[in-house]
């Protein structure tokens, strides 16, 4: 659900970046470590800890073999990634990873982990893991300068859907200054937000049309529903605005009761935002490639 977040536990240890994952939701979760292993912890959600020490976050951590690791604490955001270096061995569908419950495919035998489940290091380490490795086992500690995201943001930037004249005036400024909260009837294929209804100026049914996750659509009974990681390729419903790429790592991270407000923006300047990103991304993956190589 929060790309993000995925890449930057990955460039932590010297993995790929398209390595499997971990994505722990926010309950209460333990997990035995058999083997000495080096791990990394981004998103929010929970705190994870080991012997009543806080862990910390976006920063490469050596655990050593039969030790406990407790997320239990909660914490801004709602989903917590963990890391290992050489990634983690999961089942391959449609050239992902990702665990698809519906078609029971994917990730850990197709479904959500459970006690006693027991996940397996994918790959050798390299020379470059090996490094860090023994760096971190020395009891050396290495702090990188990683900005985390602030998850207590309710604002997330929208543009205009194909759709978007669908609106009368009306909804078209609720939309654009009220607050929606994310409902209960929400999961990885969408987000349903609850606020004042929307209205059309005609029928909310439209010749099944692309959608793609960040979508935004307007059902007939005037809710919204934002399309997520698992979302359909193809919808019915108007299509009213497109949350914009960098923003859907912020929308991943809110629970269901939380609120979120849309800003609108220009095409321009959420393309701008992305290349802006993308940048970003690319120079803290040198910058630790660098770093580790040394």
């Amino acid at each position: 659900m929060d790309l993000r977040s995925v890449f930057y536990a990955n460039c932590i240890l010297g993995n790929d970046e398209h390595e499997a994952v971990l994505e722990i939701t926010q309950s209460p979760h333990r997990f035995l470590f058999l083997q000495d292993t080096i791990v990394a912890f981004t998103g929010g959600g929970l705190q994870p800890q080991l012997k009543n020490q806080l862990l910390p976050l976006y920063q490469p951590v050596f655990i050593p073999a039969d030790a406990m690791i407790e997320c239990k604490q909660q914490t801004p955001g709602f989903r917590l990634y963990m890391v290992v270096a050489g990634g983690f061995k999961a089942d391959e569908f449609l050239n992902s990873h990702s665990t698809d419950l519906p078609v029971k495919a994917g990730g850990h035998h197709g479904r959500p982990l459970k006690k006693e489940d027991l996940l397996q290091i994918k790959n050798h380490l390299t020379g470059v893991q090996k490094n860090l490795f023994a760096i971190l086992k020395s009891g050396a500690a290495i702090k990188l300068n990683i900005q985390p995201p602030v998850f207590t943001t309710n604002t997330i930037r929208v543009i205009h859907g194909i759709e978007w004249n669908y609106l009368n005036d009306l909804s078209k400024e609720i939309i654009a200054s009220a607050k929606f909260k994310v409902s209960p009837q929400s999961n990885r294929m969408g987000y349903r937000l609850k606020g004042e209804a929307l209205e059309t100026d005609q029928s909310c049914e439209i010749i099944s049309s692309a959608v793609t996750q960040g979508t935004v659509q307007l059902t007939a009974s005037g809710e919204m529903i934002v399309l997520m990681a698992d979302a359909q390729t193809v919808g019915g419903y108007p299509r009213i605005a497109q949350v914009c790429t960098v923003d859907l790592p912020v929308l991943a991270q809110k629970k269901p009761g939380d609120e979120i407000q849309f800003q609108f923006i220009s095409l321009q300047e959420a393309e701008e935002l992305y290349l802006s990103d993308i940048e970003q991304l690319n120079t803290i993956k040198q910058t630790l490639q660098q770093l580790y190589a040394g």
